[in-house]
């Protein structure tokens, strides 16, 4: 297992789309930090007024990035399916369920770590102009949003590896988790305005968290669980009985 995970860890590291990924989230951060100062939580949010503010803002406004984030994600994961990377790994012993554990440890920590980059750019494009009063409420602010952010997208990026073992090709793996994030997101925002039923949605309860002050919240973190739990199971089933030489 621990070299298993070693080697996932070599390779995303040394992979040019997940650095141009980290990169380029890290701009679009930077340079959209100041769209959040008035509206930080859209229209009815309210001004910023601290650094929290903004990282509350940036995490209940990453939906769309969502989509970037879990199509990187499917293209690195679905390339090694199309260039039989895995194949490999089971004929040189290591067994389906550890080659498995190690790749959702190490792809989910990889990509929960590029979507938390997103809202860390706007802090520190913000840092200057709002500087840090309260560091303790701040800080409690940013690690329940982070704590939300890693939770509930964990389910997000379990889905585009599930369609990664399912269809093992990258460019199909790509394409679906784009259209199928799309459209959970176009869901979001006319569900939202329909008032059609959306709080099974895990890019909804990002919303709903972030959007309190109170840190422990049974239904985002049941949602999360849950979609988790049924996300991993299907995973595992799939890549289980799936043809590998």
């Amino acid at each position: 297992m621990g070299n298993l995970l070693k080697m996932e860890r070599y390779q995303l590291t040394h992979n040019l789309f997940y650095w141009c990924g980290i990169a380029g989230i890290f701009f679009l951060g930077f340079l959209t930090a100041d769209t959040y100062a008035m509206e930080v939580m859209g229209p009815t949010g309210g001004a910023a007024a601290t650094l929290a503010d903004f990282f509350n803002g940036m995490v209940y406004d990453s939906t769309f990035l969502l989509i970037i984030v879990s199509s990187i994600l499917s293209l690195i994961l679905g390339q090694e399916f199309s260039c039989r990377t895995v194949d490999l790994e089971v004929s040189a012993g290591h067994s389906r369920k550890t080659i498995f554990i190690s790749k959702v440890a190490a792809y989910l920590t990889a990509f929960n770590f590029m979507a938390l980059v997103y809202p860390v750019a706007g802090c520190i494009r913000e840092f200057t102009r709002f500087g840090i009063a309260d560091f303790g409420g701040i800080l409690y602010q940013i690690v329940k949003a982070a704590f939300y952010s890693v939770l509930l997208n964990s389910a997000v990026f379990l889905m585009a590896v599930l369609l990664c073992i399912c269809l093992r090709s990258s460019v199909k793996a790509v394409s679906v988790t784009a259209m199928i994030t799309f459209l959970l997101s176009l869901y979001l925002g006319y569900g939202m305005m329909l008032k059609l039923p959306v709080s099974f949605l895990v890019i909804y309860q990002i919303r709903e968290a972030v959007s309190t002050t109170m840190f422990l919240q049974p239904r985002p973190i049941a949602i999360g669980v849950i979609w988790i739990s049924i996300l991993t199971f299907l995973s595992w089933k799939c890549f289980s009985r799936c043809e590998l030489k």
